[in-house]
């Protein structure tokens, strides 16, 4: 990218290195955890027990993934 699309990209907000479609996917994984963040529902607390026995159960034996 030359000194002006630099200048350009920077202008729009986004990282000189990323294309448009890269820095959108950036925003959207922004927003993700950021509206992740903001639930208070309690369903990742609820769920996340399940999911690490899961995760435990279904890798290498040689280690876990997360103590319990």
């Amino acid at each position: 990218m030359d000194s002006a699309g630099k200048k350009e990209a920077v202008k729009k907000g986004r990282p000189s290195n990323l294309s448009r479609t890269e820095s959108s996917r950036v925003r959207k994984v922004k927003q993700l955890f950021e509206d992740w963040l903001q639930d208070s529902s309690g369903y990742d607390e609820e769920t996340w027990p399940e999911l690490k026995r899961a995760l435990n159960e279904n890798h290498s034996k040689s280690h876990k993934l997360f103590d319990e």
